[in-house]
């Protein structure tokens, strides 16, 4: 098969933004599309191993390592290792099944314009061929996703409250342990990390809490909004501001009734 570098190129920056896309979802990581974008096209690059005839197996997954390692980088700017970890080995689990479920594909097909050399995926089709095989290899593996998601990731959420006007984001956990309400209401409270509120706030509320594995006296004030999943939050809610770090993973602890 004759390899065309600009079709290599453009078919593994299509398989790389799904890849990435996967892992994002998958861990909740906050990244732009551009990151992402420009995290394919370096990964793109390393396909240009497929030149290269005398390529070992250990070598080529080094390559392969080095090449998730760096396109994670660029596109989660995660600072924390651990959070660096599980990005790389999700990227790389999530490479397996893409690259498994085209061999499937072609193996079915019997198709001679589907190669894998250098443990990277050549297609010789046109664009719009590719992108339509791209698009039902992710639905596929967002499905495989949705089926072997842990409990742990299910009980993360998309987070977003306003306070005097203005609106802060992040990703929190719903923890069932977690029961903290304000004490003169009986308000549910949300528990959310100081560096997520970067406009200095007044408080009104002293919050008694107990939940991060320890129990204090954390600032609160009422949020004039809450939407969590896109859903809105129809009651009042406390926002309880901790001074720690709660987790890399998500920013805030909250109230699992403020779901129900």
């Amino acid at each position: 098969m004759v390899v065309y570098i600009d079709v290599l190129i453009f078919t593994n920056i299509i398989i790389n933004y799904c890849i990435l896309s996967l892992t994002k979802k998958f861990l909740h990581l906050k990244s732009s599309e551009t990151r992402i974008i420009l995290s394919a096209f370096i990964g793109s690059i390393f396909s240009l191993t497929v030149l290269i005839n005398s390529l070992n197996n250990i070598l080529s997954l080094l390559i392969k390592i080095i090449c998730i390692t760096a396109m994670c980088l660029i596109a989660f700017k995660a600072k924390q290792i651990i959070v660096i970890l599980k990005s790389v080995c999700a990227t790389f689990i999530f490479t397996v099944l893409f690259c498994g479920v085209i061999l499937l594909i072609h193996n079915s097909t019997r198709a001679d314009t589907i190669a894998i050399i250098n443990d990277t995926i050549y297609f010789q089709i046109d664009s719009i061929k590719l992108i339509i095989i791209s698009v039902v290899v992710y639905t596929i593996i967002m499905l495989i996703q949705r089926l072997i998601k842990s409990d742990f990731n299910n009980t993360i959420a998309n987070l977003k409250f306003t306070i005097q006007g203005i609106e802060y984001s992040c990703y929190g956990k719903i923890d069932t342990g977690c029961t903290v309400t304000e004490p003169f209401s009986g308000a549910p409270v949300i528990i959310v990390e100081k560096g997520v509120i970067t406009n200095s706030i007044i408080p009104s509320r002293i919050i008694p809490y107990k939940a991060l594995g320890s129990e204090g006296i954390l600032d609160g004030i009422k949020a004039e909004k809450v939407v969590i999943d896109k859903r809105l939050v129809e009651k009042d809610v406390y926002i309880a501001i901790y001074k720690g770090c709660i987790d890399p993973q998500f920013k805030a602890i909250i109230n699992h009734n403020l779901t129900r």
